[in-house]
C-alpha cells in the first residue's frame, strides 16, 4: 500500500472539543480526530471542483487509512471564559443570558504530519486537494502546508495509526495494536460503514447517526506528561 505524507506547520492556538464535550465544559483533543481530517479534504474536494465532485471525492476519502507524526511539544491551556447562551426562561425577556464555560486550546511545538494509505487513483485524487485544507476541527485552529506532499510505499518511522477499537451495540469492533503502546488515549471521532455523501451534505435533511455513521475509536498517542501547574498541562511525545 502507498502513503501520501503532508506535513503542516500550526499558525494558530489548535481547539477541537472532544465528543462527549458539553458546550460549557469545553476539553479539547490533542490533535485532529480521522473525521476532522476527512471532513477538510472533503470541504476541499467541493470548494476546488464543485458539489457534483462531492460523491466521487466522498469515496476516495472515506477508504483511506489515517496515520499522524504529531509534533514533539504539546502544551495546553485551560481558562474560564464568560459566554453567552439562550435564555431558557422566556419570562425574564431576553434571548441570550450570560454564563462561564471552561475553553482549552492547545499550542502544538512543531510540525504536524498527516500520511494517508490507500490505492494510487485515491491518493492521486487526494494529493490535489492538500494544499487547499487549512483547518482541522474549528475554522480559527489554522495550518499551514510546508511542501508539496510526498509519495511513499512504505510509511515512515514515527507515525502512529489513528485506529483503534470501537462499540458498535454490544460488540467490541476495530483493531487492536499489534503491541502494547505506551502514549495517551484518546476518543477520536472517525467516518463509519454506513456513512454517505447524502448524509455528510449539509444541505441534505439526513442525519448522522453517532454509533454507526460517526464512530469513536480508541487512539493511543505517544505523548507523556511532562508537568502541569493551574493553567496548563505540557506532554513529549514518546
Amino acid at each position: 500500500m502507498r502513503w501520501l505524507i503532508a506535513a503542516y506547520q500550526p499558525v494558530g492556538l489548535f481547539s477541537l472539543k472532544h465528543g462527549e464535550a458539553t458546550s460549557t465544559g469545553g476539553k479539547s483533543l490533542l490533535v485532529p480526530t480521522p473525521f476532522a481530517i476527512r471532513t477538510a479534504l472533503l470541504d476541499a474536494a467541493i470548494r476546488v471542483k464543485g458539489v457534483d465532485y462531492g460523491p466521487q471525492a466522498f469515496e476516495y476519502i472515506s477508504s483511506l487509512y489515517l496515520a499522524v507524526r504529531p509534533p514533539e511539544w504539546v502544551v495546553v491551556t485551560n481558562l474560564f471564559a464568560k459566554v453567552l447562551k439562550p435564555e431558557r426562561d422566556s419570562e425574564r425577556g431576553r434571548a441570550m443570558q450570560q454564563t462561564i464555560a471552561f475553553r482549552e486550546y492547545v499550542y502544538l511545538g512543531g510540525t504536524l504530519e498527516l500520511a494517508a494509505g490507500g490505492k494510487p487513483p485515491a491518493l492521486e485524487a487526494v494529493a490535489s486537494l492538500v494544499p487547499h485544507v487549512t483547518s482541522f476541527g474549528k475554522r480559527g485552529s489554522l495550518f499551514q502546508l510546508m511542501e508539496p506532499p510526498q509519495m511513499t510505499d512504505e510509511l515512515p518511522d514515527g507515525f502512529t495509526a489513528l485506529d483503534g477499537v470501537y462499540v458498535k451495540g454490544n460488540r467490541v469492533k476495530g483493531n487492536l495494536p499489534p503491541a502494547f503502546a505506551s502514549g495517551l488515549i484518546q476518543m477520536m471521532d472517525d467516518w463509519g460503514e454506513s456513512l454517505t455523501f447524502s448524509k455528510i451534505n449539509i444541505y441534505s435533511n439526513e442525519k448522522i447517526d453517532l454509533g454507526s455513521d460517526r464512530i469513536r475509536k480508541g487512539v493511543i498517542l505517544p505523548y507523556r506528561l511532562v508537568r502541569s501547574g493551574k493553567g496548563f498541562t505540557q506532554y513529549q511525545r514518546i
